[in-house]
């Protein structure tokens, strides 16, 4: 009974859509001419009864009637109403079709699985078929009044042929008050199971295939079976109800073409005859409201309701075919047409070769990039850096950059300062701070000793009590991290003349002018420098205790004491792995090695 339309609307042309109001079987004339007819009389006779019947108080008094009714039709929100409703029927209806079982794929399944050619095989498939039907038939019969006036008993069913009288007496004596829909799915399962018992299904997995595949067509019908066992909410098919009849009921009154000049009367002088854009809301609204009237039980009797009749036989004459006449047959095995062609190219009749085209190969291929703009940004490639030397190549790097800043940024132009702060990227990454880096020398020490079997030394007495800045820590720690580098890297360093481990008293003060900033801080030469980059655990508002003994040790210069001389032997190693070797006479031994990767 479903009335289609897509062949009209298979190609968009002039005057596609309006072609199809001249259609009356499923058509919106058909649905709502009743209530047109009614609702235009009752706007007539009203319309007659106030120019023709009423004296003028009774007509002022109608005016008031049909101004406060013009009124109400403003406020009501029909159209928001209507569209949810509408919207959550369309999705029931599109879902209900989705459910619907049919038997193909399983009944495939049946001829494949379902092995032998004597009388008893065919028995045994004809009948799985047959079982998928009926269970078909059952769930229609309870839940659509077109297959209950085909099939009202199941002597109906018998005498059509679909069922036996030994499988009635059986739906006969199975008491339940659930319903006996579901039972030819079981028997459906306990036939399968007694095929495999005979060696006609060859496999258990063939076996749990076709189980698991009809409880999913057992599903689709419980899903149908719970459709029509929950219905759209009755209260919200009431206040769509009520709020499209109550705005055309005051639409009789308030629509109507008031005599009075003193009323405000916003209508055309045409509806002193007919109320053209009033019958238009109706064919809009009252129509959308039937639409989803029609619509929400689409196993009914309606125009665009599925055609359950032809379905059902549809089923019956597949699956019959598939598991009896087609068993086995195939068509002759030989060599295709296209046998010797790699790449075969299908005809086109004259009709179609307009719809020749080209196959597509991307939006963006035929798009052109000027050469100019297919350069690359950056001008200088950037050396490659490898895990081993890319932290001491960014120190550097920063280190010079930030000497270009402090000299000429005020001059520099926007490009080459754009360039700098790419440059300093890297440096921003975690694990290449100073502080981390510092810290990571200082973890190298005891590694040092332990491959040169070389004891640490141990942490001499602090002679004072000396407190300092957060600040002034800080800035010690990151002159401390260049300093070590510097010393490391620099291989021609004369540690006999400059020793940053010990500086001799009568040298303090030459020595002190030429040390680094983390030595010139210090007041006094004979002052020990301890753990001045362990700055982790330290608040952020606060005084850092340099005697702190539980402080964790990041690195540990014994540094700058006055010893009466140098003893022991000084090595230095080549750039790549260079170390410094000093050792007093208390054997108090510091080395200092720069690593690839630091």
């Amino acid at each position: 009974m479903t009335v289609t339309y897509t062949l009209e609307v298979s190609k968009a042309k002039f005057w596609g859509f309006p072609k199809l109001l001249a259609r009356w079987k499923g058509s919106i004339y058909r649905l709502i001419y009743r209530e047109m007819l009614v609702f235009l009389i009752a706007y007539y006779t009203i319309l007659l009864v106030y120019r023709y019947l009423l004296d003028v108080e009774q007509k002022r008094t109608f005016e008031a009637i049909a101004l406060y009714s013009r009124e109400f039709c403003s406020e009501v929100m029909v159209t928001f109403v209507l569209g949810f409703y509408v919207t959550l029927v369309m999705g029931r209806w599109w879902q209900q079709y989705m459910n619907i079982p049919w038997p193909d794929r399983i009944s495939m399944q049946i001829a494949a699985y379902v092995n032998g050619t004597d009388e008893r095989s065919r028995m045994i498939r004809r009948a799985m078929a047959r079982y998928l039907n009926l269970l078909t038939l059952f769930t229609f019969q309870n839940t659509s009044t077109v297959i209950k006036k085909r099939f009202p008993t199941m002597e109906h069913l018998v005498a059509a042929g679909l069922m036996t009288e030994e499988e009635k007496a059986e739906l006969d004596n199975t008491a339940t008050p659930h319903g006996v829909w579901w039972l030819p799915a079981h028997w459906f399962v306990q036939l399968a199971v007694l095929a495999r018992r005979e060696c006609r299904i060859h496999d258990d997995f063939h076996l749990k295939t076709l189980i698991d595949d009809v409880m999913e067509f057992r599903g689709m019908c419980g899903m149908i079976w719970s459709y029509d066992w929950i219905s759209v909410p009755l209260v919200y098919t009431q206040v769509v109800t009520i709020a499209v009849y109550s705005f055309f009921a005051a639409s009789l009154f308030g629509r109507q073409y008031l005599y009075n000049s003193e009323a405000p009367n916003s209508f055309p002088i045409v509806d002193y005859y007919v109320p053209l854009f009033t019958i238009f809301q109706f064919f809009f609204f009252v129509g959308w409201l039937k639409v989803a009237e029609s619509m929400i039980c689409p196993f009914g009797e309606d125009d665009d309701d599925f055609d359950l009749n032809w379905i059902i036989d549809r089923n019956i004459q597949i699956a019959y075919q598939i598991v009896d006449q087609l068993h086995g047959r195939t068509p002759k095995l030989s060599k295709d047409p296209l046998w010797d062609e790699a790449e075969p190219t299908l005809p086109y009749t004259e009709a179609s070769a307009a719809f020749k085209t080209e196959p597509h190969v991307g939006s963006t291929t035929a798009m052109n990039i000027p050469e100019k703009a297919a350069q690359w940004e950056a001008t200088d490639v950037m050396p490659a850096i490898c895990e081993e030397d890319g932290a001491n190549y960014y120190i550097r790097k920063n280190k010079d950059l930030d000497d270009d800043d402090d000299g000429d940024s005020d001059t520099a132009s926007q490009p080459s300062r754009l360039r700098r702060s790419r440059q300093r990227l890297p440096g921003l990454m975690p694990g290449y701070s100073r502080q981390n880096l510092a810290s990571r020398v200082g973890s190298k020490f005891g590694s040092l000793n332990s491959v040169f079997g070389v004891k640490p030394p141990s942490s001499p007495p602090i002679p004072s009590v000396r407190k300092m800045s957060i600040s002034r820590a800080r800035n010690m720690d990151s002159n401390m991290s260049d300093f070590s580098d510097t010393l490391i890297r620099d291989s021609q360093l004369n540690i006999e003349s400059f020793n940053t481990c010990n500086v001799l008293d009568g040298d303090a003060e030459a020595v002190m002018a030429n040390a680094p900033p983390v030595l010139q801080m210090l007041p006094t030469p004979s002052e020990k420098v301890y753990n001045a980059t362990a700055l982790q655990n330290v608040p952020e508002h606060g005084v850092l205790d340099l005697t702190e003994p539980e402080m964790p040790r990041k690195m540990s210069i014994q540094g700058v004491q006055g010893v009466q001389g140098i003893q022991g032997p000084a090595t230095t190693f080549d750039d790549h792995n260079s170390a410094s070797e000093i050792s007093d006479s208390n054997s108090q031994t510091l080395l200092c090695k720069k690593s690839d990767d630091e």
